[in-house]
């Protein structure tokens, strides 16, 4: 422990120097508006028939099952790419897993699902937000059509929630620091080793 002792000054200022690398970093970096929109999927159109018996549960396994669809849309690049487009934002796709997966969606029921994203400013978020709505309406009317030509299933929408998040630099550079401090110590002890 002599060892620690003699290079307890390393240790202090390397943690220092991380935080303060940290500080300049964080506090550079534009706060982030985080936008949750919700929607419902409605069985509208059911067919009557005297042999079925177990409707409800059906309705709820077939609204489940065309919720995870749509949900499974917001992961392609051509309905993302749509978003944008009418949203009228400008998007360059850079890194493809990256562009397919900042909408996050959460199945809350077997009808209901969120869709959660974050934007730097709050009118493309409520911007984007208008255009996945659009862009999804469109792909339900779409894709649950019975044979009578009529859908089966109707998207609504909630407000959407657009809430500011800012950079929290002082709990990201104390958490610099404290992982700066345990990394100089290992770096102590890994230098004492190999002595």
């Amino acid at each position: 422990m002599d060892f620690m002792r003699r290079s307890v000054w390393f240790i202090i200022i390397f943690g220092l120097v991380v935080g303060a690398v940290t500080y300049g970093i964080a506090s550079r970096r534009p706060d982030m508006y985080k936008a949750v929109q919700t929607y419902d999927l409605r069985l509208v159109n059911r067919a009557v028939t005297p042999d079925y018996q177990y409707g409800s549960y059906y309705d709820l396994k077939g609204a489940e099952l065309f919720t995870q669809h749509v949900m499974s849309l917001l992961r392609s690049p051509a309905i993302i790419g749509e978003i944008y487009t009418i949203a009228g934002l400008g998007y360059d796709i850079d890194n493809l897993s990256r562009f397919t997966s900042q909408f996050r969606t959460d199945q809350d029921s077997s009808q209901q699902f969120t869709v959660t994203f974050s934007r730097y400013r709050a009118e493309e978020a409520e911007a984007l937000a208008a255009a996945m709505t659009t862009v999804l309406a469109r792909e339900v009317g779409l894709a649950s059509v019975d044979i009578e030509q009529r859908n089966l299933f109707e998207l609504s929408t909630f407000e959407p929630v657009v809430v500011y998040q800012p950079t929290n630099v002082t709990l990201l550079t104390i958490i610099a620091v404290v992982a700066g401090w345990l990394l100089a110590g290992l770096l102590v002890y890994v230098r004492r080793y190999l002595k």
